[in-house]
């Protein structure tokens, strides 16, 4: 995952070189935090088997296990407004699962990947952004296990699933010429309509409020 997200860097790099000649700031931003998630549909698809749906619970649990959670974002500033490219690696434990479900997690990331706009005014910064989601779950539904390892994007597990959409509301705060913390509270809206799961794949929807805290540089 971090030589996908090293590649979709670099290519913003250099479309930025390419057609943003009149921006005047670079910034990078890399942030911890964590999401609360509300309540939305989930339905499983299982070759031989009934649909199974229901209205799913989820815990972000952003220290761990496996990878925390955690964002990072780079933008190409003119002025007070920006082009901007961010990942957010959201991560979502179903809390309460189904009968038929033992287990269904996407804990190494539902990964939003936007590319977006944002502005400075009155002291405070302003965001939106689309993009895709790229998942990576494991799940054990009805019993049949699915660990993505091995198979996907890289062979690490990820699947291109589906797309994203955010706004954000945030504040620097500079402690130097060009460094300075970053806190802000984002609210994302996802679609993963293909989640693998076992001889099928999952419909997650996702609808998230984000809370994060970092540290910015502009070069």
């Amino acid at each position: 995952m971090k030589s996908f997200a090293w590649a979709v860097f670099l290519t913003f790099l250099g479309f930025g070189a390419v057609g943003s000649l009149r921006a005047q700031t670079l910034s990078l931003e890399i942030m911890g935090g964590t999401g609360i998630n509300f309540p939305t549909p989930l339905t499983f698809h299982q070759d031989g088997y009934p649909d199974i749906q229901t209205s799913a619970n989820y815990d972000t649990k952003p220290f761990g296990p496996f990878a925390p959670y955690y964002a990072w974002r780079v933008g190409l500033w003119n002025g007070d407004e920006a082009w901007e490219l961010e990942q957010i690696h959201h991560r979502l434990f179903l809390t309460n699962p189904p009968p038929e479900v033992q287990y269904f997690a996407v804990h190494f990331g539902y990964n939003y990947f936007f590319f977006g706009h944002a502005w400075k005014k009155g002291g405070l910064v302003y965001h939106i952004g689309i993009g895709p989601i790229v998942s990576n779950p494991e799940s054990s539904v009805r019993g049949q296990v699915k660990q993505e390892i091995g198979t996907g994007i890289f062979d690490a597990g990820y699947y291109l699933s589906g797309i994203g959409f955010q706004t954000t509301l945030g504040k620097d705060f500079y402690f130097s010429k060009n460094a300075f913390v970053v806190a802000e509270a984002a609210m994302t809206f996802g679609w993963a309509w293909w989640v693998p799961i076992a001889d099928g794949y999952a419909d997650v929807p996702n609808i998230a409020l984000h809370g994060h805290i970092g540290i910015g540089y502009d070069f």
